[in-house]
């Protein structure tokens, strides 16, 4: 006859039940956290704001100083991002771009145009479009906004990368 083997050996769970279950825990607390809004994805829209948004191009290399003009739309991608349609290029300012150098007594700095990069400008660029406005900003076609995201512009000749140096809501 043959006899019956008995195994008092505990049983344990496998690293790919351990994995799934793991999987399946997680996914409920992110959908118990979305629910009791704690979420970054439900967001409440309190409102629709015209806004201004201020981008500061530094060191732009062009002879045409008039590249960006009021009145003229400029397609903006934030985060890689394309925000369409275009917004409306609403005011301009351009200066050369500045270097400093020690007084020659020494006591102070002064500033100057660039001698080594004559042709160098920075832009502070105004774009203007509707936002949604929720608690803690402003929202553009889907992409927050706020200072000090790199921003890139774009019109028929240039593309260049800049910062958002403000955003404000206007009337």
């Amino acid at each position: 006859m043959q006899e019956k083997k008995t195994s008092n050996s505990k049983r344990s769970i496998n690293a790919f039940d351990a994995g799934l279950l793991m999987v399946v825990l997680l996914a409920l607390a992110g959908f118990g956290l979305a629910k009791a809004g704690h979420a970054g994805v439900n967001k409440v829209i309190e409102g629709t704001n015209k806004v201004a948004i201020d981008v500061f191009i530094t060191g732009l290399k062009t002879k045409d100083v008039d590249i960006f003009k009021v009145g003229d739309k400029s397609a903006i991608t934030i985060r890689n991002q394309p925000v369409q349609p275009p917004m409306t290029i609403s005011a301009v300012q351009h200066w050369a771009k500045q270097v400093s150098f020690l007084s020659p007594d020494g006591k102070k700095a002064v500033s100057m145009a660039d001698p080594a990069n004559p042709i160098a400008h920075d832009y502070l660029v105004t774009v203007v479009d509707e936002a949604d406005r929720t608690a803690d900003g402003f929202v553009i076609r889907g992409n927050k906004i706020k200072i000090g995201n790199q921003i890139e512009l774009e019109g028929f000749k240039y593309r260049v990368q800049g910062v958002v140096a403000d955003i404000k809501a206007t009337e």
